[in-house]
């Protein structure tokens, strides 16, 4: 093959490979599809009535993802704040690592009553991009402190939850 030739194929290669990589979606990493998280986990020092922006929360749970880059199931651990803190309402933040193809978790929430949504972030081996999820928040331990004060203090310290999560 003469030596034009070659310049000539590697150059057509060359273009090819950009041309390529130009019609590749700007958000290639970013993943479609859906999938369902269920858990529980603890709230410190807990909500109250008339709120306290100083609460952290744990959670842990379970669920399955499905999405056009890859599927699987998860299991999760996640801490965040609660800079409302009461018994009608929150909002803050959360991060966490998961297995399965989501490898970890991090956003915003609001909850309004027993509804809390969520936006985020999942960064993982299969599964990545932007998120939101709808949930079904409901206690499952009360503490009633002592009297005095009257009435004593009631906090949420502990809930279940359930979502439905959509990845754009």
């Amino acid at each position: 093959m003469k030596r034009s030739t070659q310049v000539r194929l590697g150059m057509a290669g060359m273009a090819l490979g950009i041309v390529a990589v130009a019609a590749l979606p700007a958000n290639a990493a970013q993943s479609t599809g859906a999938g369902t998280i269920v858990g529980s986990g603890t709230i410190s020092p807990g909500l109250t009535q008339d709120g306290d922006p100083s609460n952290t929360f744990t959670f842990g749970g379970s669920g399955a993802i499905v999405t056009d880059t890859g599927q699987g199931l998860v299991n999760c651990t996640v801490s965040g704040n609660d800079t409302v803190g009461s018994w009608s309402q929150g909002a803050g933040s959360f991060n966490g690592t998961c297995s399965g193809p989501v490898g970890s978790v991090s956003g915003n929430y609001v909850r309004t009553g027993a509804v809390v949504t969520l936006s985020g972030t999942a960064v993982g081996a299969s599964v990545s991009g932007l998120f939101h999820a709808v949930c079904v928040f409901g206690p499952t331990n009360v503490t009633v402190g002592t009297i005095p004060p009257v009435p004593p203090t009631v906090k949420i310290t502990a809930y279940g939850v359930a979502c439905a999560i959509t990845f754009p």
